[in-house]
C-alpha cells in the first residue's frame, strides 16, 4: 500500500513538472536507499557493533534453549514413570522455564531493535547530508528515494555519489 501511495505521489510530482513551464528547468535526482544501504559500510560496522553489544545475551538464551530442550526431551522420556506429584512439579518447572525463555528473548529482541534503529537513524542522518551536499554540488532541485519512483534516468541517479562520499567517511 505504501509502495502504491509512493508511485502515484512520485507520478503525480513527475507530472506537475513536465507538465508546468514554471518548473522546466527543475532537475531532480534520485538515490536508491536499498542499494546504499546494502553496500555502505557504516551497515557493517552497525552489524558489527551490535553482535559485540548483544552476543553474550544472544549465547545465554540459546544456552537456556538448549537446557529447555533438554530438559523437556527428559520430561517427555521419563514422564511415563513419574509419579503424578513429580510429574506435574517437572510440567510446572518446564512451564516456568519456557515464559522465561519468551520473557528473554522478548527483551533481547527489543534491546536489539532499539539499539538498531538509533544507530540507523544516526547513519540516515550521514546519508542526508551527504545527498545535500551532492545536491548542492550538482545544482538539483530535488532528490527522491527511487523506491517510489517508477523511472528515472540513469545520469540523474546519485546513489554511486552518495555511496562514494559514504565510503570515504
Amino acid at each position: 500500500m505504501k509502495k502504491i501511495i509512493l508511485s502515484v505521489f512520485a507520478l503525480f510530482v513527475a507530472t506537475l513538472f513536465y507538465t508546468n513551464p514554471v518548473f522546466a528547468d527543475t532537475k531532480i535526482g534520485v538515490v536508491n536507499m536499498q542499494v546504499l544501504l546494502q553496500e555502505i559500510p557504516q551497515m557493517k560496522k552497525i552489524g558489527d557493533n551490535l553482535k559485540k553489544q548483544f552476543g553474550d545475551r544472544q549465547k545465554r538464551l540459546i544456552d537456556a534453549q538448549n537446557v529447555f530442550k533438554d530438559d523437556a526431551e527428559k520430561f517427555r522420556r521419563d514422564s511415563t514413570v513419574m509419579t503424578d506429584k513429580d510429574k506435574q512439579a517437572a510440567e510446572d518447572k518446564l512451564l516456568k522455564q519456557q515464559q522465561e525463555l519468551q520473557k528473554t528473548q522478548s527483551e533481547l529482541q527489543k534491546d536489539y531493535m532499539s539499539a538498531q534503529n538509533k544507530e540507523v537513524d544516526v547513519l540516515m542522518g550521514q546519508i542526508k547530508a551527504v545527498v545535500d551536499k551532492i545536491s548542492v554540488a550538482n545544482k538539483f532541485d530535488l532528490i527522491l528515494a527511487s523506491a517510489g519512483v517508477a523511472y528515472s534516468k540513469e545520469e540523474l541517479d546519485v546513489t554511486n555519489q552518495v555511496l562514494k562520499k559514504m565510503t570515504e567517511k
